[in-house]
């Protein structure tokens, strides 16, 4: 007898079949034998199995109960197979009949009196199940609703374990399909932030912008006060809508990790872990392996307040998955991809006592402090952040002007003054629509040299100026490159085709060299 089930690997579900033989005896007791490498949540349910059957009057009579998970060099983890498990141990005890449960997924974690309680992963499952051309998903309602967001699976809850018996057994109606979920924000996103909330930073609002665009990782350096954490965690006021694929990808994610948002997410995911975040509490870790906060950006915003106050093997790890958008962890015996495709956000002040180059406040900080506290962030790494601003403290001019920018009525601002966040998002979405149609899906940060060739060649001036800086700056080939991507979509915000010498300065003005 075999029935599907299904177990998370990391952010993605893989099916599992379980194989139940039953051999009776005429003396003795009921023994349940458990193989296929399960964890000890699995193997523990064992009693809840039987349980489970005596609670709904399906005695298992005296012999040995084989159960055997498929693939058997795959460690199942988690009481997702509860469910499968209890419904194979009735077929082979002959308490159901087996023919209902072709081409049907079974997903949930049982009680001990036939109560379903869900199980994180409902999507990823009903991802794979739709795969491998399965057609029908039981499970507990919330685990259920989830499955219920991908076309072409049919969805139904189950409550009880005598509701699922009775729906195999041929009863009409046993069990219904979920109600529709109306789509909510994440809980991890940013709340909703104006723009026009921060006073002066030009420069860095241009960045911003420049990062939403197209996609460049973004480094804000000045001292305290000057803004910010306040412009990293308005980036989301500026950036796209989510496409479906957006969607599903991060819902997905969340699922898998037990953070459902009860529907498709609506909003791209903002994480700011402390600077106390351990290794695997970042990239992910554990056993069994568990997403970080990385991977919990999929598709959103990581944002690394106080960079240098992070231990330096946690940020060298942020190496590989900026360039990838993955990160692969490397277990015994094992190892496991997951999704980490996000778009770093960072800030530090610019010495230990924030104040170096402050034009009122003294900096306390001998030279050889200012030197370690900035070592602590390596080279390599902050090559791989395409936008590096310095920012200067507020004037109080910036901070309460004369005259206010806009009336009540939303007159446009005059002349000299800056552009509001909605004329910014605006420009922005004009930007990557020009962005997409040029170079398809592909970002600007994504371009590599062959690409940056054709699609944002150098005039002579651009070049003697890019030259100019190469040789002053000591600029890695890294960075050169990413110079051209940060013009390219400086070009693309100010709607011009090419590229000239008046992009090209302005990306090297964004690229502070930190020394």
């Amino acid at each position: 007898m075999r029935v599907l089930g299904a177990c998370l690997v990391g952010s993605e579900a893989e099916l599992v079949t379980v194989e139940a033989r039953f051999d009776r005896r005429e003396a003795g007791k009921t023994e349940v034998i458990l193989t296929g490498l399960p964890d000890a949540v699995i193997r523990e349910s064992r009693g809840r199995l039987v349980c489970a059957l005596e609670a709904n009057r399906m005695h298992l009579p005296n012999g040995r109960l084989f159960l055997n998970l498929v693939p058997a060099a795959l460690p199942k983890v988690g009481g997702g197979l509860d469910l499968a498990m209890v419904l194979a141990a009735a077929v082979a005890a002959g308490h159901v009949g087996a023919e209902a449960l072709d081409r049907t997924l079974f997903l949930g974690e049982v009680g001990i009196d036939g109560t379903l309680h869900a199980v994180p992963g409902g999507l990823a499952t009903a991802l794979a199940a739709k795969k491998h051309g399965v057609e029908t998903f039981v499970a507990p309602r919330e685990t259920a609703c989830e499955a219920g967001w991908i076309p072409g699976v049919r969805a139904l809850v189950a409550g009880r374990l005598e509701d699922v018996i009775a729906h195999v057994s041929g009863v009409e109606n046993a069990l219904t399909a979920p109600e529709s979920d109306e789509e909510v924000a994440l809980t991890d996103a940013a709340a909703p932030t104006s723009l026009d909330e921060v006073r002066g930073q030009s420069l860095g609002k241009l960045a911003l912008a420049a990062a939403a665009a197209g996609g460049h990782g973004l480094l804000f350096v000045g001292p305290p006060g000057a803004g910010k954490s306040m412009l990293a965690r308005r980036l989301g006021s500026l950036c796209p809508e989510l496409t479906i694929d957006e969607r599903l990808e991060i819902t997905r994610v969340l699922s898998a990790a037990g953070r459902w948002p009860r529907g498709l997410a609506s909003a791209r995911p903002f994480r700011a872990p402390h600077h106390t975040v351990s290794y695997a509490g970042l990239v992910g870790g554990g056993s069994p392996p568990s997403p970080g906060e990385i991977t919990l950006a999929h598709c959103g915003v990581l944002f690394l307040d106080e960079l240098p106050e992070f231990r330096r093997e946690v940020l060298e790890a942020l190496r590989q998955p900026i360039e990838t958008g993955t990160i692969l962890l490397s277990r015994a015996g094992r190892q496991l991809e997951l999704p980490a495709r996000f778009q770093l956000v960072a800030a530090m002040n610019p010495c230990p006592c924030g104040f170096q180059g402050h034009p009122k406040v003294a900096c306390r900080c001998p030279p050889w402090h200012v030197q370690r506290y900035r070592s602590r962030i390596s080279g390599p790494l902050l090559d791989r952040i395409d936008l590096r601003v310095e920012l200067a403290a507020p004037t109080l001019d910036e901070l309460s002007p004369a005259a206010p920018r806009t009336s009540a009525a939303g007159v446009a601002p005059t002349a000299g003054q800056e552009p509001s966040g909605a004329e910014l998002a605006a420009r922005v979405r004009n930007a990557r629509a020009r962005m997409f149609d040029r170079q398809g899906a592909l970002r600007n940060a994504d371009l590599q040299a062959d690409a940056l060739d054709r699609l944002a060649p150098l005039d002579t001036e651009s070049r003697r100026l890019l030259a100019r800086a190469t040789g002053q700056r000591a600029l890695s080939a890294r960075a050169v490159q990413a110079v051209r991507r940060v013009a390219r979509t400086l070009a693309d915000l100010a709607d011009e085709p090419e590229l000239d010498t008046r992009h090209v300065a302005r990306a090297l003005a964004l690229r502070s060299p930190l020394v």
